[in-house]
């Protein structure tokens, strides 16, 4: 879909570790565009222990967004970095909220979550877990976000619904007008990144930027049939998001 000022292209799909489960994919994805150009991004990664950990992460989603968007909304917004502490708090309290609701304790709802915030002159970023968010900024690809988070042991992560999960939450801010934006959850590392020191893999991104620029209709369910391919399953079977937004080129510029 396209904003006046932003392409934007997303899917979800399910790994095929969980098709062979018989489990459901359980990331969730979400983005808005503001008046004055700001853009929102936001992807989350159910944990796949959890049994309800889907609808954690849509919950999640879905609050920081509605909080980020209300917060943007007001005559003198703060600061994005306290922007996005707030929302992640608001995204929090949804998610125990709809624990609360069903009587199941909060951790069957566990979820990651990696929030962007793009706007003409920086690009604010804030991620719980081992999600990512790369950036093309003045000509140069980066990863914005911090390194994927990993818990106490080596396949663990950080979940929105532990205890201090907001204590561990990680904001990083980068001036410039980003020409193209990438949001991923975990299962798309692999690919995504260069290990050992998480730099972004342009061959990767590049092809899916131009993509993405061309705005056309069926642009997401292409997104998803590209990430549901066995190119990409051969190299992960964990459940894939990604949300691409790519900054439009002004009228008549080539």
């Amino acid at each position: 879909m396209t904003t006046s000022l932003w392409h934007v292209v997303g899917a979800s799909v399910q790994g095929t570790a969980h098709a062979r489960q018989g489990s459901p994919c359980q990331d969730a994805h979400g983005w808005r565009g503001l008046p004055g150009g700001v853009l929102l991004l936001a992807v989350a990664d159910g944990a796949g222990s959890a049994p309800r950990s889907l609808d954690g992460a849509q919950s999640a989603v879905a609050a920081v967004l509605d909080a980020l968007e209300t917060a943007f909304a007001a005559p003198e917004p703060p600061a994005p970095d306290a922007v996005l502490r707030a929302a992640f708090a608001r995204a929090r309290d949804a998610v125990h909220a709809l624990a609360n609701t069903a009587g199941l304790p909060a951790a069957q709802f566990a979820s990651t979550l990696a929030v962007a915030v793009a706007s003409a002159d920086a690009l604010t970023v804030a991620s719980l877990g081992d999600g990512a968010v790369i950036a093309e900024i003045g000509g140069e690809m980066r990863l914005v976000s911090a390194p994927p988070q990993k818990g106490e042991y080596a396949n663990e992560t950080h979940f929105l619904t532990q205890d201090g999960a907001l204590d561990v939450l990680q904001v990083a801010t980068v001036a410039g007008a980003a020409r193209a934006v990438a949001a991923t959850t975990d299962g798309l590392l692999r690919l995504a990144l260069r290990l050992p020191d998480y730099a972004p893999h342009a061959p990767f991104f590049q092809p899916l930027f131009a993509f993405a620029a061309q705005a056309h209709p069926a642009a997401d369910a292409e997104l998803a049939a590209f990430l549901a391919s066995e190119r990409v399953a051969a190299r992960t079977d964990d459940d894939k998001t990604l949300l691409i937004a790519v900054r439009a080129a002004p009228a008549g510029a080539a």
